[in-house]
Order: structure tokens, then sequence, then C-alpha cells
């Protein structure tokens, strides 16, 4: 499988406008890695934002909490707005002791239970499941759990991050877990969590005194139940020796009592806190009891007692105001109640302890605002909890959906909502889209293959969610849109994989998986449409460009006629064949040159008429320049059009206007003479091949010569304004330069023909940004360029980000 890759040349005159962390510094400065767009998203209000897959919920602080997959976000009550309040949504070093937003959370994505808290001081608790730890977020500085700590700082307060069990009566900190998931904060400041593979419920003591029939002192892990055997059994006696089998959810109802969803039994069990009637049943301290569930997989009971009833997979649970048992029934796509007394609760007559849908029919899926909760669809509800207001708030797990059930009309999360209706208050459907018309920063991308700038300094990135979007580097129109500085916009692509909508707006058409982009001498954006086998355009004025009149914002094919095969040399570029095309990039005559990937082939459709790598051209028509349609190696130092090549990607074009190549899976970058001459250190004959970098077989080779290192599977290559060859080092997620000359470069002193690592510590991750950029982790860097400014701007394609190298 070919690395996902980009390119651009950097021909087109970019000014050194600023988005966020560009500028160039002076020669021998460190060079400093920065975030430029993607993220996880927010803020922006209501649907517009997404959320990647929520998996539990907790309310907090003025709004809600979301568990979300590497992170926690916050929809506010008031605004509807969302924040991210810990986890920067990709893998990365822990973080503890700083920012909260800048640190890795381990929240798997499509787990139920996921646990969140706000504890008594109005700090987030998280049950961070992939670093077997419980962690704070701190709302304001001081002593907690033992700890100092600083306000937004997240801290670890239970787990030493290795899996397993141990540490009962000991210190929290040092003790073994294995994938907590719910959590809850009691009355007295206890945080109550899930040690799901360990089944057992355990408790890290808030202050020192006597929880659940135990002696604990303040910091110290207890277990209060399970015995570390999953199964079922030990209702109707000590908790601590029962079996319980992945328990997900944990809550504290009314009374204090710990409610636990034991999913795979297929119950709700409580944990009695005191000797006395609850749920119609007589309870002792310290025991454990089913209240809902039969044991049984399967939907049915509802109206009768909870006990008799079938779950499936129970995933969270919440109590509401009124002592309600509020329960996440996932694989049911239902959220039940279970009623604590008798009376009418979200528009139903109830029966204390008999259990009732409140929420979705069963059948998965999504439905739209505003209708009975009853009759909506759910897509495997997560997590569920009651709000000030006395509203249900959901997880939508699958549905990539938070939502809200209204328990009066009224105005909630800046909407007006309708008793007993559901909306949705976050997430759009959509897992990795969001952010339109705000900032770049707080966008959420999908995977960007290629990055581009354009004369503005505007940012254009092929977003593999079909879409190319535009970063503003500066307030104005462009593409045919009114954009605003630092915010991100949407050019082409309605993010409905197909093909549709040329000669209409770019935004309503479809597009099949973009991978390059590049910008014309007219800023044209110029699109590799990879699936759909063609190279388009979106028009940056009204004008006629390629032979076609186009409008502003518009969008054009102007080669490939959409077959995958290789066809058409020497004919007009819209009735030839390409298969599988990934990098484009445009020279000074206008020519575009696309790397044509399974045709294992650089082709070139001519801007004008005449002689370019020695051939004659026909204005329109398309040509190989090279590779000869075989994988392969075979034709260094001979004409391009004889040699093989093995699936080449990135392309740029220097200031001689000769064509190098990121030759993917040869691990190899590579020249095509445009002219005969003297270049990187070589004689060279015009539209002949040659080796620049890559092809060694020891170590990565940094300070050595360029054509003695190891590359691998070199997914993008650029030129910087001092000739040097910038390469986005895929496989080893570093960012390299091959020196044209002797001299100081990116903070490093340079030979020439020698490659230097500038940015990526060959770790795949991610982390780094606002630190030296030699010590930050790359996720299959696939695209590269160089801006006028001097900063190196990445496509960090599987942390769906794009990063800047300045210096």
């Amino acid at each position: 499988m070919l690395v996902p890759a980009v390119l651009l040349a950097g021909q087109v005159p970019v000014p050194a406008v600023a988005l966020a962390g560009s500028g160039g510094r002076l020669p021998g400065a460190a060079a400093v890695i920065s975030t430029v767009a993607g993220g996880v998203g927010g803020p922006a209000a209501g649907t517009k934002v997404a959320v990647f897959v929520p998996c539990g919920v907790s309310v907090g602080a003025g709004g809600v909490y979301v568990a979300d997959t590497g992170s926690v976000r916050r929809v506010a009550s008031q605004t509807g707005r969302l924040s991210t309040s810990a986890g920067t949504g990709s893998p990365g070093p822990l973080g503890d002791g700083g920012p909260a937003a800048a640190a890795s959370v381990g929240i798997p994505p499509q787990v139920a239970g996921c646990g969140i808290a706000a504890d008594h001081s109005g700090s987030l608790v998280i049950a961070d499941s992939g670093h077997n730890r419980i962690r704070v977020v701190a709302r304001r500085t001081g002593r907690f759990y033992g700890k100092a700590m600083t306000a937004g700082d997240i801290y670890s307060v239970a787990g030493n991050g290795t899996r397993g069990f141990s540490g009962d009566g000991g210190p929290a900190a040092a003790a073994e877990l294995d994938n907590p998931l719910g959590l809850a904060v009691d009355g007295a400041g206890n945080l109550v969590f899930i040690d799901s593979f360990n089944s057992r419920v355990r408790v890290v003591a808030g202050r020192t005194g006597t929880f659940y029939g135990q002696a604990m002192t303040k910091g110290d892990i207890y277990t209060v139940a399970g015995n570390g055997i999953g199964g079922f059994s030990g209702d109707g006696g000590p908790a601590v020796a029962a079996e319980l089998n992945e328990a997900e959810g944990v809550a504290v109802d009314g009374a204090g009592n710990l409610v636990i969803a034991d999913s795979f039994n297929s119950r709700v069990r409580v944990v009695a806190v005191s000797t006395g009637t609850f749920y119609g049943q007589v309870m002792t301290a310290g025991d454990i009891y089913t209240v809902a569930g039969n044991g049984t997989r399967g939907h049915s009971g509802d109206g009768g007692p909870a006990g008799g009833a079938e779950l499936s997979i129970p995933g969270g649970v919440s109590a509401d105001s009124a002592g309600n048992l509020l329960i996440a029934d996932t694989d049911n796509n239902r959220v039940r109640v279970v009623a604590a007394g008798t009376g009418t609760f979200y528009g139903q007559p109830m029966t204390a302890g008999d259990i009732y849908t409140v929420a979705g029919t069963g059948r998965p899926g999504s439905s739209g605002n505003g209708i009975p909760a009853a009759g909506s669809r759910l897509c495997g509800p997560t997590g569920v909890a009651a709000d000030g207001a006395g509203n249900l708030v959901i997880a939508g797990g699958c549905e990539e959906r938070v939502l809200v059930v209204a328990r009066q009309t009224g105005t909630f999360y800046r909407q007006p909502m309708t008793a007993d209706d559901i909306y949705t208050i976050a997430g759009n459907g959509h897992i990795e889209f969001s952010g339109d018309g705000g900032p770049a920063v707080r966008a959420q991308l999908n995977g960007p293959q290629g990055v581009a700038a354009d004369g503005h300094g505007n940012l254009v990135i092929a977003d593999a969610d079909n879409r190319v979007r535009v970063a503003a580097a500066s307030t104005g129109t462009f593409y045919g849109r009114a954009m605003t500085a630092g915010d991100i916009y949407t050019i082409a692509g309605d993010g409905i994989g197909g093909f549709s909508g040329d000669g209409g707006p770019g935004r309503s058409a479809e597009l099949a998986d973009p991978h390059g982009v590049a910008i014309d001498a007219h800023g044209n954006a110029v699109i590799v449409d990879r699936v759909n086998a063609r190279v388009r355009v979106v028009a940056g004025s009204t004008g006629t460009f390629y032979g076609q009149p186009m409008t502003a914002g518009d969008i054009y094919t102007v080669a490939g006629n959409g077959i995958e095969e290789f066809a058409g040399d020497g004919g007009p570029a819209t009735s030839a064949s390409l298969a599988n095309p990934d990098g484009v990039v445009v020279d000074g005559a206008g020519n575009l040159l696309i790397a044509d990937a399974l045709n294992e082939r650089i082709r070139m459709v001519a801007g004008s008429t005449g002689t370019f790598f020695g051939q004659p051209m026909t204005a329109g028509h398309i040509y190989t320049i090279a590779g000869d349609g075989n994988e392969g190696l075979a034709g260094a130092g001979g004409p391009a059009t004889a040699a093989s090549l093995f699936g080449p990607a990135g392309l740029a074009v220097d200031s001689a206007g000769n064509l190098l190549i990121a030759d993917t899976v040869n691990d190899r970058i590579r020249v095509v003479a445009a002219s005969t001459g003297t270049f990187y250190g070589r004689a060279m004959i015009v539209g002949d091949i040659y080796r620049l970098a890559g092809g060694g077989t020891g170590g990565p080779g940094d300070g050595g010569p360029a054509v003695s290192a190891r590359l691998a599977q070199p997914g993008g290559v650029a030129v910087d304004s001092a000739g040097n060859l910038v390469i986005a080092d895929t496989g080893d997620g570093r960012i390299r330069v091959v020196a044209e000359s002797t001299g100081t470069f990116y903070g490093l002193a340079m030979t020439a023909r020698n490659i230097y690592t500038i940015a990526g510590d060959g770790v795949q991750g991610y982390s780094g940004d606002g630190g030296p950029a030699v010590g930050a982790e790359f996720d299959f860097p696939g695209g590269v360029m160089v801006d006028n400014a001097g900063n190196v701007v990445i496509a960090d394609t599987r942390n769906s980000r794009v990063r800047t190298v300045t210096g």
C-alpha cells in the first residue's frame, strides 16, 4: 500500500503572512514546531462541532463534560459552545504536571462507560483507561488527593501506569489498575471507579474515615465490590465477595448507594451504603443486589419490575434528582429508567421499581432534532446523566453526537426545546470534520494528505474527508469565499465520496480521496482527485485557464477521464486515463506535473506548446516524462521515460525547472533534468533521471552523503529558497534536509549534499508543539512544502494536523 503523500514546489510567491506559529527566524536559531490547523475541534456552536466517538458524559461546572476519543470536551450550558478540557486527541507524552489540554489522555474510541466526573472542588476527574490511571484536572490551585496542583494542569492520583492489580490499602498512585472505566464522586469526596479487567469497583479515599464498611486513609485505594473473578455471583452478600463481569459504569445515587452497570452480566447492581429499603428491596450495608436486568441479554420488561427485564450490555448509569436510575442500555440502542418512586417522569406515568424506555426505539441510527425521544433512533448510547435543569444528556456512541432529552419546554444549550423531545448539542455525525468558519487550529481534519500555500499565504489542505480546505492567512475573498484571517473554510468537496459538480461551486462538488494539491501562477487550486482518477481545479478568479472558461470558486476537470488505466499520451489531457494519481505540482512554465502512481509514471499536461524535458508538446495535451510503467528501480542515469518507478508520490520543481520525485516504495528521491547542465553537484542531461537521496541500507545516515542515507517510504519533497531539498521521510517519522550548499540552515551546520534531520525524533506519535522540532513526534507525515518565510509546512497525516517548523 502506498504511503499517502503530497507536494508543493513552492514556486508561487508566498508573502510572510503569519498563521499561528509561522514567521522566519535568524540562521542558527533553534527550529520550533507548532500546529497551524487541525486538532480535537471546537469551540463552535451546536451541530457544527464534531466529536469523535463520545463514550461518557457527566455534569458539572456550568456545562456537560463529554468523554471523547483522546480528550475530554465541555459543552457550555448557556452558550452551547464546545471546548477541550483535557487531551490532544492523539497519542503522545503523558503530560502529568502540565497543561491538561496538551496532555495525552487515553480514552479509546467506542468504549462504553468512559469515566469522567466533576469532584467537590469543581476539578475534572478522568478514568484514563489507556494509561491505566485516574487523573485530575485541577479547577483551582491548591492541594487535592495529597498532591499540590496548579489550576488547569493534570495529575495522576491513582495508578502507576502498569497494567495489573495491586496496592489495596496503600497509596493510590502506587497501585496497579487494569482498564479503569466508569467513575463517580460520592458525597464524602471519594473517587469511585470501575477497575474493569480486574472485575472490581475501587475507591480512592478523599479523606480519612470509614466508608463502605472499611476504615480508609486519605489518598489510599480500596476495593469495595468484586472479588477479581469475572462472572456473576454474590447477590445478597458482601459486595467484595461478589463476581462482576467487565462492569463499565458506576454512579452514586441520592442515598449514597453505589450503582454499577455490570455490563457483561446485563444487569444493574447496587452496593448499599447503609441498611434500609432501596428500589423496593431490603438491603444490608456493604452487600450487593441486582436492581435491573435478569441476566439474559435482550430487550424486554418495559412497564414491569426492573429485576425481571432484559438488558443488553448496559454501558453507563446515573441517577437524576428524583432518585430514578438512568441506564444507557447500549446494545438495545435505548435509554431506560428505573423509577425510584411512583409518579410521572419524562412524560410517562411510572411505578416505583419498574423500568421504562425514555429514548430510542431500539433501531440503530440517528434521528433529527425536535422529535419525541421515545420515537427517536439511537446508536449504541454509552453514557447518560441528568443536568441541573433535569434534562437527560446522552453520549450517542457510534452516532458521534451528544444528545439532550428536554425535561421541560425552554431554552437549553442555546436551543429552544420542547419537553420530552430530543436534540443534538454537540457533534455533526462525522467523526473528523468540524470547524469551518472558525479557528483553523481548533478544526478537525481527517488525515490531511497534501498542503500548499497560495500567493496570499493561505494554506490549502487536501483532507481525506473528501474536502479541500483553506486556512486563511489574511482577511479577504479567496476562491469565491469571504474569509477571516486564522479561520478555516472548505473550497471543494461536500464530504461525500463520489464524483460530481464540474462547472459549479467547488463546495457542492463530490471528491473521492483528494491527495495532492498545488497552486498555479494564476492562483487556482489544483487538486488530485485520487479515486476519481482526475486532476481538478478550483478557480481562484474568473478567467480562462487550461483552455476552459472558469468562474471563481467553481470546480473543473483538467486531466483524466475517470477511467483507471493508462491511456491518452499525446492527446488531450481530459481524454486521458490516470490510475491512482497522487502528487501534483505546477512548474514555472505553467505545466501540470502529475504522479500517476499506479501507472508508475510521471505525466505532464503542457501549459503551452513547446519543448519540455526534451519532448515537443502541444498545449493541453498529456505526456509521460518519467517511468516506463513497470514497478522497479531500473534506469538511473539514463532517459527518465525508460526508467522504472515504484509508487511515485510527492513532486516538486526546483528553480532550474528540474522535477524532483519522491519515489516512495523505492525509498529514494530522484530528479529528472529539465535541461542539460550541472545540478546537485553532478552533470546531467535533459530528460535523464538521477538519484539524489536514499538507497542506503544502514542507519538513517544523518550528517553523511544523502545518496548513502536510508529513507523509509518518503511521501513528499520540496525545495526551499536556498535550494535545499526538504523531504517528508514518512515511514521514519522525520523531516529531513539535503543541503544544496555548505552553511547553517534550520539551526544546523550543514555540508553540501549531506542529509540532516530537522524535525521528528523517529517515533510515530504526537508531541512537541512549542518546543524544538527535532524532539517532536509525527505520525506518518505525508506532505511537505516550504513557504517564502522559510517555514516548513507538514501534513502530519495520521495526527490529522498541519504543522510548521520555523527556523
